[in-house]
C-alpha cells in the first residue's frame, strides 16, 4: 500500500471499529473519564521514568537494589500493573483490540514513524527520553518487527497483555512480601529481579502510556487542538506502536 491507500485503509478501520464505540466508553466513564485517563497516564509515566533511570544509570543487577528500596520499586510495579490494567480495558471498550487484531499484519507492515501523531513525542520526553525523534523511530520499527514473532504464537493479544498484568501482579505480591521482611537486608539468598527484567517492565509502562494518551486523543478527554487524523485512524498507528512496545517488554520479561 502507498501512503494514501494505507490512510484510507487505517480509516476505514477506524469508522468499522472505533467510532461506534467510542460514545459507549464515554457514557461507561461519564463524569470520571477524564481523571481516570490522566491518573493511569501519570501512573504510567512515573514508572517509566524511574525503570529508565535504571536502564540507564544502573551498571548491573546489585545498583538497582542499592539504588531503590524494595518497596519503591514495589510501588513502580504496582503502577505499571495499573495502568496496562486500564489501557486493556480501554482498548477493549473502545475497539482498538478489534481494529488491531483483525488486521494486525496490514498495520504494522506499512507502519512508520510519520503515521504516529506527534503527541507520541511529548509523552517520550514526559519518561525522560532525550530524542523522541530517534526513539519513537526505533518503536516503529520494533512494533513492525512483531510481524514476524508473531506469526508463530498462538495467543491473542489482549490475551497476552492480559496474561502480563497477572505477570506483574504476581511480581508485585513478592516484592511486597520482600519489603516486609526482616530479613531483607542480611539475607543474600532472596530472590532479585535482573536489569534486563526491568527493562522490559519499563517497556510495558512507555507502551501503555502511548496507548493511553492515543486512545484519550480519540475519545477527545485530552484536550488538544490536533488534526482529524490523529484523533481518529492516528490514534490506531499509536496504539499499534504502544502494544509492540508493551509485547517487547513481555519478551525481555520471560527471558529472565
Amino acid at each position: 500500500m502507498n501512503d494514501q491507500e494505507y490512510a484510507e485503509f487505517m480509516s476505514y478501520l477506524f469508522e468499522r471499529h472505533i467510532r461506534p464505540r467510542l460514545p459507549k466508553l464515554r457514557r461507561r466513564m461519564f463524569r470520571h473519564m477524564e481523571d481516570e485517563f490522566h491518573h493511569h497516564l501519570d501512573r504510567a509515566e512515573r514508572s517509566a521514568r524511574l525503570l529508565r533511570f535504571i536502564e540507564t544509570y544502573c551498571d548491573n543487577d546489585s545498583e538497582i537494589y542499592e539504588t531503590f528500596t524494595i518497596g519503591r520499586l514495589s510501588r513502580s510495579l504496582s503502577d505499571t500493573r495499573r495502568s496496562l490494567e486500564f489501557n486493556n480495558r480501554v482498548l477493549d471498550e473502545g475497539g482498538f483490540f478489534d481494529a488491531y487484531e483483525s488486521h494486525e499484519h496490514e498495520i504494522l507492515s506499512c507502519l512508520s514513524a510519520a503515521h504516529v501523531p506527534s503527541e507520541d513525542k511529548d509523552v517520550l520526553r514526559e519518561i525522560g527520553s532525550v530524542d523522541p525523534d530517534n526513539e519513537l523511530r526505533a518503536l516503529v520499527y520494533a512494533a513492525r518487527d512483531r510481524v514476524r514473532e508473531r506469526s508463530h504464537r498462538e495467543l491473542s493479544v489482549r490475551d497476552e497483555l492480559k496474561n502480563c498484568v497477572s505477570r506483574l501482579e504476581k511480581a508485585e505480591k513478592s516484592f511486597e512480601a520482600l519489603s516486609k521482611s526482616k530479613e531483607l537486608e542480611s539475607n543474600q539468598n532472596v530472590p532479585k529481579k535482573s536489569r534486563r527484567w526491568f527493562k522490559g517492565v519499563g517497556q510495558i509502562a512507555q507502551g501503555s502510556a502511548l496507548s493511553i494518551a492515543d486512545v484519550a486523543l480519540a475519545t477527545g478527554v485530552l484536550h488538544l487542538p490536533v488534526s482529524s487524523e490523529t484523533q481518529s485512524w492516528g490514534a490506531i498507528a499509536s496504539v499499534a506502536t504502544g502494544i509492540g512496545t508493551i509485547l517487547n517488554g513481555v519478551g525481555d520479561l520471560r527471558a529472565e
